[in-house]
């Protein structure tokens, strides 16, 4: 690969200014044990394509684990080597406003965003993506979560004018799919409290099975996992420490609520964790530590005896 880390590593000086949390000597040391080899990998499967479509490439993880970081290292990689890159979030996908505020009157359980994707569009705009020729023009949504008082609504357009090689498709539940023992839900894993909260969170595993086709779609899926998964709280508690210092934010039990609802939806302990161990779905999956570093990366098969 035409990369050398120490002759190189400047590519990465407009990210670092940009995002000073992140610590040269770690980068460095995640380029040796993750960054590097996969995209080596991540070229050669391109390569091996018998077309000319572009490979997509989905990062699972839960909320705080550190999806966009990763993608703005993997684009300026690639980016170095050559290759178009587009990224697009699974939040760009959520239902507008309108349809969410119809959802909630049909189901008043929908106290926020979640499991509420317009799944048709996001398949068609991924398979537009794929399918793009050099001198197509496309377009896809943005999604604004502030808008309505946090509800969230489509505010614009994402114009794509260049053939991507790579598709970068993230989401906190990308990849999940149904459980067939619903008892794992009745364990008193965090979140699943009540009567309620665990009927609710059986009837959105049911509805993860509408998703099965636009996973499909992915040519290559990483897990960025948490075995520590409550550990989210806290990482959402320090970036809302900074908006609570300006008058704004979320408290600490305002924080466990919203959490807890997402947990609800798609569970860490449940669904992330299957896919996780997913031999048959899942590539590639990163283990996270608790200070976001990555600690390191195995397949799924070694995922289920490590972290049984």
């Amino acid at each position: 690969m035409n990369f050398n880390i120490d002759s190189d590593f400047h590519i990465f000086d407009e990210l670092l200014k940009r995002r000073p949390e992140i610590i040269p000597d770690t980068l460095k040391n995640d380029l040796k044990i993750y960054y590097l080899p996969y995209i080596e990998e991540l070229v050669s499967l391109k390569k091996q394509k018998s077309s000319s479509e572009g490979l997509l490439v989905g990062v699972s993880a839960i909320q705080g684990a550190g999806k966009t970081t990763q993608g703005e290292v993997l684009e300026t990689l690639l980016d170095h080597l050559n290759y178009s890159t587009v990224s697009l979030s699974i939040d760009n996908y959520y239902l507008g406003h309108e349809q969410l505020t119809e959802l909630r009157e049909f189901d008043p359980r929908y106290i926020r965003r979640g499991v509420t994707h317009d799944i048709y569009l996001a398949i068609n705009d991924l398979t537009r993506l794929k399918e793009m020729k050099d001198g197509d023009r496309e377009k896809f949504p943005v999604y604004d979560k502030g808008a309505h008082g946090g509800d969230g609504d489509w505010s614009g357009w994402q114009t794509v004018d260049k053939k991507p090689d790579f598709i970068f498709f993230d989401g906190w539940m990308l990849g999940a799919r149904r459980v067939e023992d619903e008892s794992v839900f009745d364990l008193g894993l965090p979140a699943l409290d009540t009567p309620g909260h665990i009927q609710f969170a059986k009837d959105i595993n049911k509805k993860l099975e509408e998703y099965n086709p636009l996973w499909d779609l992915i040519d290559y899926l990483t897990v960025l996992y948490v075995p520590n998964y409550q550990v989210s709280l806290e990482w959402r508690d320090q970036a809302e420490e900074v908006l609570r210092k300006k008058n704004e934010g979320m408290t600490k039990e305002e924080i466990r609520e919203f959490v807890y609802y997402f947990w609800r939806s798609v569970h860490p302990g449940i669904h992330i964790k299957n896919l996780a161990q997913d031999e048959m779905h899942t590539n590639k999956v990163v283990i996270i530590n608790d200070d976001h570093t990555v600690k390191e990366v195995l397949k799924p098969t070694e995922v289920k005896i490590k972290y049984p």
